[in-house]
């Protein structure tokens, strides 16, 4: 087994987890859109989980673009790089909703204001999941 195998290992490996992520947060976006009249407690307890699963959907995304990279013999160890290099190669379409993906993940610690964790959510629900999956379909596609 060469190197080059141990990459492809690994790249599959976090692919699959980073997929199986991804049906989570739709599966929790989904299970709350189907709760008719929930309280304010059940819209906090979905908005934070659907916010923590975006984290590490986000961080596994990055890191899963950062192995590719390394495989190809690109060292690029920060997700605006990963980000950056995947548009250059056609696996990314709008860098800019990237951006606002990257952005949001970095805010999410510092939120204190209901108004901003709840635009946050709605991005994802609304926008970043939809981008990260085509990315997904892209790896799918041309790399693995």
């Amino acid at each position: 087994m060469g190197i080059l195998d141990k990459y492809d290992e690994s790249i599959r490996l976090t692919y699959n987890y980073t997929v199986r992520m991804l049906t989570h947060l739709k599966n929790i976006r989904d299970n709350f859109y189907n709760i008719k009249d929930p309280d304010e407690i059940t819209k906090e307890v979905y908005r934070d989980s659907i916010i923590k699963k975006y984290e590490t959907l986000e961080d596994l995304t990055w890191k899963l673009l950062s192995k590719i990279f390394k495989a190809a013999g690109l060292e690029i160890n920060n997700p605006r790089g990963c980000y950056k290099q995947a548009f250059k190669e056609g696996l990314i379409e709008d860098i800019n909703i990237w951006n606002d993906i990257l952005m949001s993940r970095n805010a999410t610690s510092r939120i204190y204001e209901e108004v901003d964790y709840e635009t946050i959510k709605n991005d994802i629900v609304n926008k970043y999941i939809v981008a990260i999956e085509k990315l997904l379909n892209n790896i799918s596609n041309k790399v693995i």
